[in-house]
């Protein structure tokens, strides 16, 4: 008799996470590594306030607001990055079952549509921080402007690399597919 799940150690996908043969510090771009600084900024954070907390039983209190802004910086950095491979969310449905000129213009549709977004994000991140300029913090000496202006570059990085994709897409005939990496 054999034990449940005892074939999936030696199913092929089993060992993809152990495999580094194909890994490159060149498919990332500038928002993975700042997105990798803010994440371990962010782990450091909370692992301070989970230890001065529940060890110390003495908590400092600013590490938890700071952490939670940093979660904030990570998102829309980290969204830059899904941008850039192409991997943030959307259906494809239709896009698929079209022909193709209908498909073509349901892309630049798309396409602009997107762009837009990330530009309006980008205009508003940008008004958010410059008023938030003059709001303090809570438990840091800082002001809120600090929370926005990392919102803004995330924007800012998202239309560029959406400007890409678009850059790609109009100029080589068609995006790359999902996942590959534009930069």
């Amino acid at each position: 008799m054999t034990k449940p799940f005892e074939d999936v150690a030696q199913a092929s996908e089993a060992n993809y996470a152990d495999d580094l043969s194909g890994f490159s510090l060149r498919g990332h771009g500038l928002e993975d590594w700042l997105g990798l600084v803010l994440l371990w900024a962010m782990a450091a954070l909370v692992f301070t306030q989970f230890f001065t907390r529940y060890a110390l039983n003495d908590s400092v209190a600013w590490t938890e607001e700071a952490a939670r802004y940093l979660l904030i910086a990570l998102t829309f950095i980290g969204s830059a990055g899904a941008v850039r491979r192409g991997s943030h969310i959307r259906v494809e449905v239709l896009e698929n079952a079209l022909p193709g000129g209908a498909k073509r213009v349901l892309q630049a549709v798309l396409d602009a549509g997107r762009l837009a977004f990330w530009s309006f994000g980008l205009w508003i991140g940008f008004d958010l921080a410059e008023r938030m300029g003059g709001m303090p913090m809570d438990s840091l000496d800082a002001t809120l402007a600090w929370v926005y202006w990392p919102v803004c570059l995330g924007f800012a990085l998202m239309a560029a690399r959406e400007a890409q994709w678009i850059w790609r897409r109009w100029t080589r005939g068609d995006a790359p597919q999902l996942q590959e990496v534009v930069a």
